[in-house]
């Protein structure tokens, strides 16, 4: 591999360090262990994206087992964070949402985020966020997944 494709990588990883601390600190802003605290962060991206998780998807996002999954969701409901709904025609599928004291609680660090992230994208052209993000989902297409 040559000198360019190697920082080319290393970048990469510095970038997933810099998503896992983000992570790590959202969990401590939202006063939750870290497990607890990226399945909040997923279900509030799900949400804002329009796709919420089921509580199967969550477990596939966090890479835990669906009994796992039950656990974990029942501690966010039990600390008012996280509801489960039954929002689709077959009521057997649950849909996880958010609680207005969780948005309230996570707004503050979300905003300051995605203003830092808003003012760095905004320094590229249209054409060269296409290009970063055909390759980012290529590159993410050949590594295995789990």
């Amino acid at each position: 591999m040559d000198a360019l494709r190697a920082e080319v990588l290393e970048s990469l990883r510095r970038y997933v360090d810099s998503y896992q601390a983000s992570v790590i600190e959202f969990a401590r802003h939202m006063g939750l262990p870290l497990t607890d605290g990226n399945a909040l962060g997923e279900v509030l991206w799900a949400e804002r994206a329009g796709a919420p998780l089921s509580p199967s998807a969550l477990a596939s996002r966090i890479a835990i087992t669906s009994g796992a999954t039950n656990a974990l969701v029942n501690r966010l409901e039990a600390k008012g964070l996280v509801a489960r709904s039954r929002e689709h025609d077959d009521r057997r599928v649950v849909t996880l949402r958010a609680t207005e004291a969780a948005r309230a609680t996570a707004e503050p660090f979300l905003s300051e985020s995605a203003g830092r992230l808003t003012a760095s994208l905004a320094t590229y052209d249209d054409a060269d966020l296409v290009l970063v993000r055909d390759f980012i989902d290529r590159f993410a297409a050949v590594l295995p997944r789990g």
